[in-house]
């Protein structure tokens, strides 16, 4: 055997990249032994053991699944150097960042990877997806990643920003990690450096917590996380939105609240809509108030504008440059 034929693992939860046409539309149907066998050229590079998770439509995923997912993450790594998931691409976005912060201590690369077409059509994004990955995961690189279209995304900077077309995926607010040209790898390396110093912040915070031991990673290829608080209310801010949408929260007993904010971080508090009456309640019942914006690029400074400046002194916290996806991650994950 090539001496630098990587063993990997490949996991598969459906999406359209494993879609059939069904008389309601397409569904998934390719199990994960399927896909492989498009994929011969896979042996010239990797050893592949393949599973078949789940077989849904990403739209269909839950927070609970993720666990299912980074637990056979986390178990796959002690036998394999890399992992590749193949994932919907609807969803893959939220996926990619629990992972992110649920593989903690990671040693290894885990890839996520969809297409917007299905394995078995003609001219899909499929093959060259699954070999890009595949090719990543078995780089050594560890790290959470989103491969799609020849860009290495960070996971929890990855996010949807087209329907169809294939370059779907973008990084938001951060460099790519790398681009995969003719098979080859093309790192950027200070990239790898500040953004593994920031997401280890968020492992530290969770070992500063009692809740992961980081002892164990001197044993173990991933120390997991798997601990999900599903009481969260993403709200979108819109003209108009009454105060008593917010504090639908408290009533029905969510634990946290994301806003979509406007622009860098702006709050509405002109009557006779004023929200931030809302948002100190939430505070004071000891419901988390998180602020991210509806813009896709820059993230949010509340100390930019009175309209960010009030929210913060109401006691609401910042999430930065974090995608949304990666800011109702943290929450749903309690990393915040």
């Amino acid at each position: 055997m090539n001496l630098k034929i990587k063993k990997l693992a490949f996991l598969a939860t459906g999406g359209t990249i494993a879609s059939v046409p069904g008389p309601e539309g397409l569904r998934p149907a390719f199990t994960e032994k399927e896909m492989l066998a498009l994929l011969p050229e896979l042996s010239d590079f990797a050893q592949i053991e393949g599973k078949l998770i789940m077989n849904i439509d990403s739209s269909n995923m839950q927070p609970e699944d993720w666990v299912t997912i980074a637990r056979a993450v986390s178990d796959a790594l002690y036998d394999f150097d890399g992992v590749v998931i193949s994932h919907g691409t609807d969803t893959m976005a939220y996926t990619a960042a629990a992972l992110t912060y649920m593989l903690t201590y990671l040693k290894k690369p885990v890839v996520l990877t969809g297409a917007q077409k299905s394995i078995g059509e003609e001219k899909s994004d499929a093959r060259k997806n699954l070999l890009d990955s595949f090719r990543v995961a078995a780089s050594g690189r560890p790290g959470v990643f989103v491969v799609f279209d020849g860009k290495v995304i960070f996971g929890d900077r990855a996010s949807k920003m087209k329907t169809s077309s294939f370059d779907a995926f973008w990084s938001v607010n951060a460099p790519y990690a790398g681009k995969v040209c003719e098979g080859a790898i093309e790192w950027d390396e200070e990239a790898l450096k500040a953004e593994g110093r920031r997401i280890a912040k968020v492992w530290n915070l969770i070992a500063e917590r009692g809740e992961i031991n980081p002892e164990e990673k001197k044993a173990c290829p991933a120390v997991l996380y798997d601990r999900l608080d599903t009481r969260v209310l993403l709200v979108k801010l819109y003209p108009g939105i009454e105060p008593e949408v917010l504090l639908f929260a408290k009533e029905k007993g969510y634990h946290s609240v994301l806003i979509e904010s406007f622009g860098a971080g702006g709050i509405t508090f002109r009557p006779p809509r004023n929200l931030l009456p809302a948002i100190r309640e939430l505070v004071e019942s000891e419901i988390t108030v998180a602020v991210t914006t509806q813009v896709p690029f820059e993230g949010v400074d509340l100390t930019l504008y009175e309209v960010g400046v009030k929210a913060l002194e109401a006691g609401v916290v910042s999430m930065g440059a974090d995608t949304k996806e990666a800011a109702l991650a943290k929450l749903i994950l309690k990393c915040v």
